[in-house]
């Protein structure tokens, strides 16, 4: 909603920045302590892009770490190598080669999580509704006048 520096303090950010930049090691573990896990490609990758530090991270290894979780027999991505892929992984992981702009995938919005083409529509419709809204009640003032 571009309102992080209205609701963070700059201290505050720092700490997020830092939290989200340790997160990785190959892949993203979503919490310390943890293994990495391909979902979190998407959900900590999004955070830092929303953050303005996404380029400080280290793609290859993300890319190698969700490429490792492919099955290239039935294809997908799985939580970790050598398990079973899943739609949610799948998903996740097609979203955190997007962030990083691996050729062949639509761009993500990070904050949205759909495509930047699905998000530039919504804004086109609501610019649209928008107008409707606006005419309409021009529209019933005049009436009731």
């Amino acid at each position: 909603m571009g309102k992080l520096e209205e609701v963070f303090s700059e201290k505050e950010l720092k700490r997020i920045k830092r939290w989200c930049i340790m997160r990785q090691q190959n892949g993203y573990q979503g919490r310390p302590n943890k293994p990495v896990d391909t979902c979190y490609s998407f959900w900590v990758g999004a955070t830092l892009k929303l953050l303005k530090i996404f380029q400080y991270t280290n793609y290859e290894k993300n890319r190698n770490y969700i490429l490792s979780t492919q099955d290239r027999l039935v294809g997908g991505f799985a939580k970790w190598p050598d398990s079973h892929p899943d739609a949610l992984h799948a998903y996740f992981g097609i979203c955190g080669l997007s962030l990083m702009g691996e050729p062949g995938i639509r761009k993500v919005h990070p904050a949205l999580n759909v495509s930047t083409r699905t998000s530039e529509r919504l804004q086109h419709l609501h610019q649209i509704w928008a107008t409707q809204d606006s005419k309409q009640s021009s529209e019933e003032m005049h009436s009731a006048t």
